[in-house]
């Protein structure tokens, strides 16, 4: 069975091999401080898709009718509003199309009565 490992790991290998215990614990120290200052990325909190909805609609001084044209009837925003019914694909794209709405906050899964 072959290993096949990356150049990078295999010159590091190399140099260590050779170097003193006062510079190996120089690299030491330097890779931990390189890792340290390197961002770190956290996943981001998204909010509730309902409730940034119902958030745009207050921002921007929406009703419950004036989203007939993104989401469909009457009945249907109600049951949007209300969590009685998940949103669409079709309901997602127009939202985030036409609303400006991050699909990403569209798209995650919330709880449905």
């Amino acid at each position: 069975m072959e290993y096949c490992i990356p150049e990078e790991v295999m010159g590091q290998l190399y140099i260590n091999q050779f170097a003193t215990e006062d510079e190996a614990m120089d690299r030491r120290i330097l890779s931990v401080v390189r890792a340290a200052s390197q961002p770190v990325k956290t996943k981001k909190k998204l909010p509730d898709p309902i409730t940034h909805l119902k958030q745009v609609m207050e921002e921007r001084g929406l009703r419950n009718r004036d989203l007939k044209i993104y989401i469909g009837s009457s009945g249907n925003v109600s049951a949007i509003l209300k969590r009685r019914q998940a949103l669409s694909l079709r309901m997602i794209r127009n939202l985030n199309k036409y609303l400006n709405i991050p699909a990403e906050i569209l798209i995650q899964p919330y709880d449905c009565r």
